[in-house]
């Protein structure tokens, strides 16, 4: 069977009731009395029974109303937990997160940043894809998250800068100690080079100093397309590398790396998160961009774990 009345009426109804009257109601609500009242005839009207017993000092329920009632609180009470458990579904930090970044961020960024986010949110699982630049670009992977270096192309999606970072020259001291004197941004094209290439292309050396450039162009001697490649080399003794400061900053601080002319630096590289509006309103992709934001100098510092003993 079918009834002209709406939800909105039978709302009006149940706080008419629990209040006690049209105008507590009114108070407690804030949904004019005119309003209460139109939408009371309205429901007794569409249903053929009365509902109250209009008295001075208020309104009165009949038997009607309140097995009405009874069934309606039911109802409203089960609509009112539904929401609370949206609401705390989309609140809690859990479920998966699809994390996307560049390679050569891969462990060194990536890694530490996961390993804390699931440390303090142990109910997210996090997807972790490394992968070219082209391939994100051209739209090949998909993701919630995105770590982009450099500056991102334009798009509809959003982004917050994390921070940037600068490449420097790196050697081991076991190459220096038998190869040419590096007394002047010059000498390098003296040395041997471990050279990062990307599509057959190789890396451009280009540092400055007091906004003076220079593009340095070694000897080959390996070319890669990995930067743990790269500084793997490097550590060995095989040559002068390319490398960005926070990526070294282990090998460097436990001797096994020196920073070669550190007054010659790149320009600054910018890092971004990428995300869509509609992601960030997802509970775990929020936290994670403000986690992200929060500690990017922490993950950029070390690698997270001991490479060899630090004890004595």
């Amino acid at each position: 069977m079918n009834y002209d009345y709406e939800l909105k009426d039978i709302s009006s109804f149940v706080r008419v009731a629990r209040a006690g009257s049209l105008s507590r109601a009114s108070n407690m609500y804030n949904v004019p009395k005119a309003s209460l009242s139109h939408h009371l005839r309205k429901l007794e009207d569409a249903l053929r029974v009365q509902l109250f017993i209009r008295k001075t000092k208020g309104l009165e329920l009949t038997d009607a109303g309140k097995k009405y009632l009874d069934l309606c609180s039911s109802i409203f009470d089960s609509c009112e937990n539904a929401a609370n458990a949206a609401q705390w579904a989309h609140s809690a930090v859990g479920g998966t997160i699809r994390l996307a970044a560049t390679s050569e961020f891969g462990t060194s960024v990536i890694g530490a940043a996961s390993l804390h986010f699931s440390r303090i949110h142990p109910d997210v699982q996090i997807d972790i894809q490394l992968c070219s630049v082209d391939k994100i670009v051209t739209g090949q992977v998909e993701f919630d998250c995105l770590l982009f270096v450099g500056q991102p192309p334009d798009s509809p999606l959003m982004r917050r800068k994390l921070g940037e970072f600068s490449y420097g020259l790196y050697a081991s001291p076991s190459y220096l100690s038998g190869a040419p004197k590096v007394d002047g941004i010059g000498d390098i094209e003296r040395h041997s080079g471990i050279i990062y290439t990307r599509n057959g292309c190789s890396e451009m050396w280009s540092v400055e100093r007091n906004k003076k450039k220079q593009v340095c162009i070694p000897n080959a001697k390996f070319s890669v397309n990995d930067y743990w490649m790269s500084k793997y080399f490097c550590v060995e003794g095989m040559g002068v590398s390319y490398l960005p400061d926070f990526f070294v900053r282990y090998e460097v601080e436990s001797g096994a790396l020196l920073s070669l002319l550190p007054e010659w630096r790149s320009t600054s590289v910018p890092v971004f998160i990428i995300y869509s509006s509609q992601k960030h309103r997802i509970a775990r992709i929020a936290k994670l961009v403000e986690v992200l934001c929060e500690n990017f100098d922490d993950y950029t510092s070390l690698p997270g774990y001991s490479l060899v003993s630090r004890d004595p």
